[in-house]
This record gives structure tokens, C-alpha cells and sequence, in this order.
């Protein structure tokens, strides 16, 4: 347990170092220190064979009851601060809610933390792709119009979430969940903000009060549990059967699908783009929101086979597909790979509901190397803002000539997202495969595999849109090379090794001798530039133009939903929404 304490503490004691030292050579040094300390220390921890157990001293619980309270009071006073009534109103709720349940319950001594192997899953996503991330952040906010105090106080934020992420997978008591899923909305909220524009403060308010729904059916869960069960803790929820078990599992699945930005509640995390670019990739991509799929599995072995688990299967998937179709109407980068993270995160949701040994690996193994491709792509995207101040997929156009590096990492981001051998192909192809062979026990599997197919497809379609964009000749560049320097080239390079090392994992212990041959197509990529230069010799025209040339540009493709269509997807899935709630009474 002193190497959890050291997870939790070495973070908290870097963000002290790099508040108090103006010099930016000395924040990168400490920053570089965190990463080599919570590399070592997560190694030793997953190394760790057994359960780990700890148990909170009352003056301890005390305290955290007095900072849920102070953090509920701050976003009640953030409503009427900003006239946002609704995050007043909502906060309100949940510290009357609180209160009731804090007052109602008799405090027994039980572990607190529960380090299972799950939470040293999560702890490779959190501090491996966490660290990595922050350690960009100190260059990419350095040219930051704001005052080096905010600068400092942007890798502070970051620094003290990580603590954060490594409790709330290690907790054990659902009100301690709480607690630290709400500090997970602060953060959120605090780094929306950031920027202090009237865009910034609307999208975090935005973020707010969506999370904060996500928070009140986390507390209506506890209420059942303790109603019914006369526990708030996981460990003996997972032992128990009947009673409002599945009823109160359905209300904190409602908080997953909250935190993971399932529509309707996508519109926070798209609003959240406007944050910074490390603030994206930290928590709006690799590691905050992975708490949505932890949450799933985590009740999976309770869920499965259930009316519950079906629903969240079955709605999981139309997210995948309809999250995926949404995306090609962006033409922002960011949105893009914001809708393509929604889309996965259903996905990642949808099979841990299935509930199966094979499915819950799937899951795994798409969470695994989802953080890596998304932290990746969203870093590089954060790079050629800075630099080339492009944004838009348009604006993009024929930047292979003048940085083939960061279109490189870019095109390694998406090939890691939609082609063998990565892992995010491999665990769609074995979702399909899996689903296949359940669908002659279960007929309605037919919807999850149909909507993974279109799904898959459309994103696909999504990535080489843009990487077309990528490659395109565009002669209004300038053809001079620009450098990325030495911390963004380090941190991208980093992340692509890291998924090199983890797809040649996933190879070794998933011994199939068919994923092999799957890797050869890999092989065509390196034809690629040489099929380009010959195509570019000749001029493209199509019979009956007169020989004009023919300029296709697929990164112009867009498919927008109708209005009418617009306007009905996010009430057919409130309605999906509710019916989980439903679904979790009737199971």
C-alpha cells in the first residue's frame, strides 16, 4: 500500500515544486521527474499478485464529507455567480441528497480502497498516457497569452487530477466514488474555463451541469443500495443478489454514460474542445473519461445476461454508430476526434455489458489502446495549432509538405485507430467475431453487430477523409519544413512507441495465428508515397469535359443530418437514457 500512497503523494509534491519555480527549464525537469516516478511506481504496483485493501481513519472520512460539502457549496455559488440556474438548481439537489444519505448512514469499518486488477488496468492508462500529456503541457502552454502564474497554475491542475483518477478506480465505497467523481467535474470545469472567454465559461458551465446530472443519479443509486442492501460499498454489492441490486447498478450505469458524453449528454465534451489542447487529450480523451467503460465492467459480472445489461449493450451500439455519422458533419479536428472518442466509448461500454470472459478482454483492449491513439492524435492536433494555426480539416490541406513530421504522427494516430494490426481494428474485429458466434443463442444480438458494422465503417470513411486532407498538394504552403522541437517531437514519439510496444502485447498473449496475416496489409502503406507520385504525373478529367482536370477532394465530403433528423436523435436517446433506469427496475 506505501506504493499507492507514493501514486498519490509524488504528484501533489511535483505540482507544489512547479508552483513555487518560475523558471520553465525547472518545470520541465520536475515534470520529467513525475513521469519517471509514476512509470516505476504503476510497473511495481501492476506487479503487485494480490488485492490491495485500505482502510480510512474516521477523522479522514470526516474530512472528505466536509469537502464534498464545500465542493457542492462552490458549484452551487458557480450558479449564481454566472445566473446559470440550472447548475445552481442541480447543485442544491445533490447536497440535499447528500446530506440525507450522510445522515442516514451508519458509518462501518470496511476497506475504503480495493486495488484489484482493473484499477491496475486503469492505473497504466492514468499515469503512463497521464504523465506523458502533462510533460507536453509544459511547452504547449508556455506560449500561452496569459501570466506565468497561470501557467504554473495550468500544470498544477493537471499534476493534482492525477491523484484524483488513481482514487476513484480504487475506491471502494460508492459515496467516496462520488466525492471524487464530482472533483473529476471540477476539473473538468476549472479547465474549460481556462481561457476565461465568454466561449470558455458557456462550454464549462455546459460541462457542469451535465456531470452534475451524472453526480445526482450517482447519489440516487447510493439511496437504493443503502434502502435495500444496507451497503454503499462494492465489494459486498458484488457478493449480494435481488433486492434493488440491478435497480441502484442502472442508476450508477446512468452516471457512466453521463461521464462518457453518451448523447444526448455529447454536447459537453464537444463544447469542451475550446480548452486547451492537453486538457482534450488528458480528460476529455484518455483518461478521465475512461471512467464510463470502468464503471461497466466493473458491474459486469452483476449486469450480464440481465434486462440491464441488454439495454446498455443495445444502446451502446446505436451510439457507436450514430456518434460515428455526426462526426463527418465536423469540419474542426478536435470535434472530430471528440465524436470518433464518444463513438468508441459506447463501443468499449456496449461489449463490457456483454458481460462475457472475451467480451470484457475486448473492452479492455479497446480502453488500452484507445487512451494511447486518442492522447497521440489529439497532442498532434494541438501541435499544428500552435504552429500553423490550423484547425479546420480545410485548413489542413497539403500540410505533408511542409511538416511531413507531425503529419507522420498524425496519419501513425489514425492508421492505430482503423487498420491491422493496432488494437482498436483487433477489438472491433473480435467484437464482430464474438457477437457472431452468441447471435444463434441470442437472435436480438443482430442490433449490436449491425450497428458495430456501420459503425466501423463510417469511421473508417471518417479517417481517410482527413488523411487525404493531410496529403493533398496545396500551393498556397510554403514549402520551408518547420521543426517541432524537442518536447513535442519527444512526447508524440513516446506515445507512438508505447503503441508499438502495446499491439506487439496484445500479439503475444492473443496467440491466433490468423492476426498475423491480418498485419500484412500494413505492408501496403509503405507503397503509398510511390502510388501518390505516380498519380500526380497525370491530370484527371473524366469523359465529356473537354479535358478539364477533375480536382476530387475527399476532405470536402460532409454528411450533416437533416434538421429533422438533428432534432430527434437526442430525444429518442434521453428516451434510451431513462429507459436504463427502467430497464434496471424490471431486471
Amino acid at each position: 500500500m506505501q506504493l499507492f500512497l507514493l501514486l498519490l503523494l509524488s504528484p501533489a509534491v511535483i505540482a507544489f515544486l512547479v508552483l513555487i519555480t518560475p523558471s520553465q527549464k525547472f518545470r520541465f525537469g520536475f515534470v520529467t521527474l513525475n513521469l519517471l516516478i509514476l512509470w516505476t511506481l504503476t510497473y511495481f504496483l501492476v506487479q503487485e499478485p494480490t488485492e490491495m485493501l485500505f482502510y480510512f481513519a474516521q477523522p479522514l472520512k470526516q474530512l472528505i464529507i466536509i469537502a464534498d460539502v464545500l465542493l457542492l457549496l462552490y458549484f452551487l455559488w458557480q450558479g449564481k455567480q454566472f445566473k446559470h440556474m440550472l447548475v445552481a438548481l442541480l447543485a442544491l439537489s445533490q447536497l440535499l441528497l447528500y446530506l440525507y444519505i450522510e445522515s442516514t448512514l451508519s458509518h462501518t469499518a470496511h476497506p475504503d480502497l480495493l486495488i484489484d486488477q482493473l484499477s491496475k488496468t486503469m492505473f497504466l492508462i492514468i499515469n503512463i498516457v497521464g504523465s506523458v500529456i502533462i510533460l507536453y503541457a509544459v511547452k504547449y502552454i508556455a506560449s500561452e497569452p496569459v501570466s506565468d502564474l497561470k501557467k504554473r497554475l495550468f500544470i498544477l491542475y493537471l499534476l493534482l487530477f492525477l491523484p484524483i483518477m488513481n482514487l476513484i478506480v480504487a475506491a471502494n465505497d460508492l459515496l467516496l466514488f462520488f466525492f471524487l467523481f464530482e472533483m473529476t467535474t471540477l476539473a473538468s470545469y476549472l479547465l474549460i474555463a481556462y481561457r476565461a472567454d465568454e466561449t470558455s465559461r458557456a462550454n464549462a458551465l455546459k460541462a457542469l451541469w451535465m456531470n452534475q446530472i451524472g453526480g445526482i443519479v450517482i447519489l440516487i443509486g447510493a439511496l437504493i443500495f443503502i434502502r435495500t442492501l444496507h451497503t454503499t460499498y462494492f465489494d459486498t454489492i458484488a457478493a449480494l443478489q435481488g433486492g434493488g441490486l440491478l435497480f441502484g447498478i442502472a442508476f450508477v450505469s446512468m452516471a457512466a454514460l453521463v461521464k462518457g458524453a453518451s448523447i444526448p449528454f455529447d454536447r459537453w465534451l464537444i463544447g469542451a474542445m475550446v480548452a486547451p489542447t492537453p486538457v482534450s487529450a488528458m480528460l476529455h480523451s484518455a483518461t478521465m473519461v475512461k471512467i464510463a467503460p470502468y464503471m461497466i465492467i466493473k458491474f459486469a459480472p452483476l449486469i450480464a445476461g440481465t434486462l440491464l445489461g441488454d439495454s446498455i449493450l443495445i444502446l451502446g451500439g446505436f451510439i457507436f454508430a450514430t456518434a460515428s455519422y455526426l462526426a463527418l458533419a465536423k469540419d474542426q479536428l478536435k470535434e472530430v476526434l471528440g465524436y470518433s472518442t464518444i463513438a468508441l466509448l459506447a463501443l468499449m461500454m456496449s461489449m463490457a455489458a456483454l458481460g462475457t470472459q472475451q467480451a470484457l478482454f475486448i473492452a479492455t483492449v479497446l480502453m488500452l489502446f484507445h487512451a494511447l491513439s486518442k492522447a497521440l492524435l489529439f497532442l498532434s492536433a494541438g501541435v499544428v495549432e500552435k504552429l500553423h494555426h490550423a484547425k479546420s480539416i480545410g485548413q489542413m490541406k497539403g500540410l505533408v509538405s511542409q511538416n511531413p513530421v507531425i503529419v507522420t504522427f498524425l496519419l501513425i494516430g489514425f492508421i492505430s485507430l482503423s487498420l491491422p494490426p493496432f488494437g482498436l481494428f483487433m477489438g472491433k474485429l473480435l467484437a464482430l467475431e464474438h457477437l457472431t458466434e452468441l447471435l444463434s443463442l441470442k437472435p436480438y444480438l443482430i442490433l449490436p453487430l449491425l450497428t458495430l458494422i456501420i459503425g466501423s465503417a463510417i469511421m473508417v470513411l471518417l479517417y481517410f477523409k482527413i488523411a487525404s486532407a493531410l496529403l493533398q498538394h496545396n500551393e498556397t504552403r510554403q514549402e520551408t519544413v518547420a521543426s517541432l522541437g524537442f518536447t513535442y517531437t519527444l512526447t508524440l514519439s513516446v506515445l507512438a512507441l508505447l503503441l508499438a510496444a502495446l499491439t506487439l502485447w496484445f500479439f503475444s498473449i492473443y496467440r491466433a495465428g490468423s492476426l498475423y496475416y491480418l498485419a500484412l496489409p500494413l505492408l501496403l502503406l509503405l507503397f503509398l508515397p510511390w502510388v501518390k507520385y505516380r498519380l500526380e504525373r497525370f491530370d484527371k478529367s473524366r469523359t465529356y469535359h473537354c479535358g478539364e482536370v477533375n480536382n476530387f477532394n475527399a476532405a470536402l465530403l460532409y454528411f450533416s443530418p437533416p434538421q429533422s433528423l438533428s432534432r430527434l436523435i437526442p430525444l429518442l436517446f434521453t428516451l434510451g437514457f431513462a429507459f436504463i433506469a427502467v430497464s434496471g427496475g424490471l431486471s
